[in-house]
C-alpha cells in the first residue's frame, strides 16, 4: 500500500477527534441528533483549523444508518462506503478550478436527481471565495432553497472575498487558530500511537512552526519522523527544519536589549554559520519580540503568547532588560528588513543594517529612534551615569588665539656694559568666557518665535540643537551627526532671522555663529549627553 502523509492518514473521522474546534463540533453533533441540520453552511478561517474535515464528518453523520451521540458510526455501509469513496453521493469540489458560471449550472442540474444510496446528496465546495461573481448570481436561488435531499457544505480561509448575499443563505461557523498545547497533545497521541517515544519540548517547537495550523505541524512531523529511529528530539527538529533554536534568539534579544552590537552581529553571524535560513530566522525573531512586547505590555500575557512554559519564562526575563520604546522599534525595523530581503540578493548585509540600527539608536533621526535615545537617557539619568562636559578652549571664528600684550621691563640702570634687549613673554591663550547663559536659556522661545514668524524651514533644524553663549557671542552647536542642518542654518539669511529672534524675544543684539562641539573645544558628541541637555532645557518642545 503506498505510503499516507500523517495528516491524512490521521485525519479525524469523529467529531470528538477534531482538535480545538468544540464550539463548533458540539452544535453539529446536537443538530445531527435533532434532525435540525441546516441546508448550507460556510465554514471559515485560517489553513490546517479542521475545516474539510469537519465538513466530511457532517456528510457522514447525515447519512449515517448508525450515528452515536451524533457523530458517525463509520461501520455501517454508508459510513464504509464514504470512507473508500465508493459511494459518490458526497462531492467534494475545488472551489478554485471549478469557479465559472458553466460548473455552477452542472452542480445547479445535479442537484435534481436523487442520492444513489444515500439519504442526502452533500455539495463540499472548498475555496469557495475563489468562485466568480457571475457564478455565486447562478447559485444563489438553489443555495437559498435546495431540494430536500441536497445539503452544502462551503468552506473558505478568506470570508471578506465571500459575497454577503451568499453569507446570508447558509450558517457560519468560524474555526479558529489552534493552540500550541492542543497541536502538541495531538501530535503526542499519533507518536504514541505509532510506536515512537519524543521531547516535549520538540512537540512544542513543532507546534510553534505550525503556526496554529493542525496540517502544517503535521507536515513538519512526517518530516522529522523519516530523520529518526525511535525517539523524536529538539536536535532533530531543529536540524531537519533547518531554523534556529529558542537559546539563539534569547541571546540575540539580549545583545539589542543591551545596545551590544558586537554580540548581536556575532550571534547573527553564528546563525548564518550553522547553515540556518535567515528569512526563517528573522520571521521566528519578530514573533520573539512580539511576544517579549504582550509580556512587557499586557497584564495577562499568557492569553496572547502561543508557546511553551519554559520558552514564556526566558521572555518573561528578557523583558526586564528591554525598554518598550526599543522593543517597538526593533519589530518595526526587523519586520522592515524581512519585507526588502525578499527583493534582494544581499538578505545577510539588510539584517546585519538593521541590527546595527536596534543597537544604537543614534545612527537615525526618526521619531521613534529618538524615543528610543530619550528612553535611554531616562535610564542612565536615574542611574547617575553622565559625567558634565569639558570647558570650551579656542572660539572657531578666531583665525589666531588672541595675543596678549608683553609686560613691559623696568629700566634698568645705567651700566657701563651693552644691555641686552628684554625677553618677550609668550603669547597665552585665551581663556574663554562662559556666561551665565541668559540668552541661551531662552533657546525654547527663541525657536518657537522663529517657527511662527518664516522660519518654518529652519525649525526642525534647530529643535534638536543645543544654544550656548561663549564671549558675547550665541553658538547654535551642531552634532558630528548634523552637520547638514549646520550647513543649511549658516546661510547669512537665516542667521540674521535668528539674530532678530533673539533681539524680539530677549532684548539683547547679540551675533550669533553655527558650530560643532569640536569647534569650541567639548568632547566628540555624545547622542546621550545632547538628550540630556535636550531634557533639561527644551521643557516647552513637545516630541511626537
Amino acid at each position: 500500500m503506498a505510503y499516507q502523509a500523517i495528516y491524512r492518514r490521521w485525519r479525524p473521522k469523529v467529531f470528538d477527534d477534531v482538535v480545538g474546534q468544540k464550539h463548533i463540533t458540539t452544535t453539529l453533533k446536537n443538530q445531527v441528533m435533532n434532525s435540525s441540520c441546516a441546508h448550507a453552511y460556510l465554514f471559515c478561517g485560517t489553513r490546517g483549523t479542521g475545516k474539510t474535515s469537519t465538513a466530511k464528518i457532517l456528510a457522514r453523520a447525515v447519512n449515517c444508518l448508525n450515528p452515536k451521540e451524533g457523530n458517525p458510526c463509520n461501520e455501517c455501509e454508508v459510513c464504509r462506503g464514504l470512507l473508500d469513496e465508493s459511494i459518490l453521493d458526497v462531492i467534494e469540489l475545488d472551489g478554485a478550478s471549478k469557479n465559472k458560471v458553466e460548473n455552477i449550472r452542472e452542480i445547479i442540474d445535479d442537484v435534481m436527481f436523487m442520492p444513489s444510496v444515500a439519504r442526502k446528496k452533500v455539495y463540499i465546495i472548498d475555496e469557495v471565495h475563489m468562485v466568480t461573481q457571475q457564478a455565486f448570481n447562478a447559485l444563489l436561488k438553489t443555495l437559498e432553497e435546495p431540494p430536500s435531499h441536497v445539503m452544502f457544505i462551503l468552506a473558505t480561509t478568506e470570508l471578506n472575498k465571500v459575497p454577503i448575499t451568499v453569507l446570508s443563505r447558509c450558517q457560519q461557523f468560524d474555526f479558529r487558530r489552534i493552540t500550541n498545547s492542543d497541536i502538541a497533545g495531538r501530535m503526542g497521541e499519533i507518536l504514541t500511537a505509532d510506536g515512537f517515544t519524543y521531547e516535549d519540548s520538540a512537540l512544542s517547537l513543532i507546534a510553534e512552526l505550525g503556526d496554529g495550523s493542525m496540517r502544517d505541524s503535521l507536515s513538519v512531523l512526517d518530516k522529522c519522523i523519516g530523520a529518526i529511529d525511535k525517539e523524536l528530539t529538539l536536535d532533530t527538529v531543529i536540524s531537519v527544519t533547518g531554523i534556529a533554536d529558542n537559546d539563539a534568539l534569547f541571546e540575540l534579544g539580549s545583545a539589542i536589549a543591551k545596545g551590544d552590537t558586537a554580540a548581536a552581529l556575532t550571534k547573527l553571524d553564528d546563525v548564518v554559520e550553522k547553515g540556518k535560513e535567515l528569512s526563517l530566522f528573522a520571521e521566528r525573531f519578530i514573533k520573539y519580540l512580539r511576544d517579549i512586547l504582550m509580556i512587557k505590555i499586557t497584564n495577562k500575557p499568557e492569553i496572547f503568547l502561543n508557546t511553551s512554559e519554559e520558552t514564556a519564562k526566558k521572555i518573561d526575563d528578557l523583558s526586564i532588560e528591554f525598554s518598550k520604546e526599543r522593543l517597538l522599534r526593533s519589530i518595526d525595523l526587523m519586520s522592515a528588513a524581512y519585507a526588502a530581503t525578499r527583493a534582494s540578493s544581499f538578505s545577510r548585509t539588510t539584517y546585519e543594517m538593521a541590527l546595527v540600527k536596534m543597537c544604537e539608536p543614534d545612527t537615525e533621526d526618526t521619531a521613534i529612534a529618538l524615543r528610543d535615545r530619550i528612553a535611554v537617557l531616562e535610564s542612565k539619568l536615574s542611574k547617575g551615569e553622565f559625567v558634565a562636559a569639558a570647558k570650551p578652549d579656542d572660539l572657531p571664528w578666531d583665525d589666531e588665539p588672541k595675543k596678549e600684550k608683553p609686560k613691559k621691563e623696568p629700566k634698568a640702570a645705567p651700566k657701563v656694559e651693552k644691555e641686552e634687549p628684554p625677553k618677550k613673554e609668550e603669547p597665552k591663550k585665551e581663556v574663554l568666557a562662559v556666561s551665565d547663559g541668559t540668552v541661551a536659556s531662552r533657546w525654547p522661545e527663541i525657536i518657537n518665535y522663529i517657527k511662527t514668524h518664516g522660519g518654518m524651514p529652519i525649525f526642525p533644524h534647530l529643535s534638536l540643537v543645543q544654544a550656548k553663549e561663549i564671549s558675547g557671542k550665541l553658538c547654535i552647536v551642531f552634532g558630528d551627526n548634523a552637520l547638514l542642518s549646520k550647513s543649511v542654518v549658516s546661510k547669512p539669511s537665516n542667521l540674521e532671522l535668528i539674530r532678530t529672534a533673539v533681539k524680539n524675544v530677549t532684548g539683547e543684539d547679540i551675533e550669533v555663529a553655527c558650530v560643532t562641539p569640536k569647534e569650541i573645544g567639548e568632547e566628540p558628541e555624545n547622542p546621550l549627553k545632547k538628550l540630556e541637555e535636550l531634557a533639561k532645557t527644551h521643557s516647552e518642545i513637545q516630541f511626537i
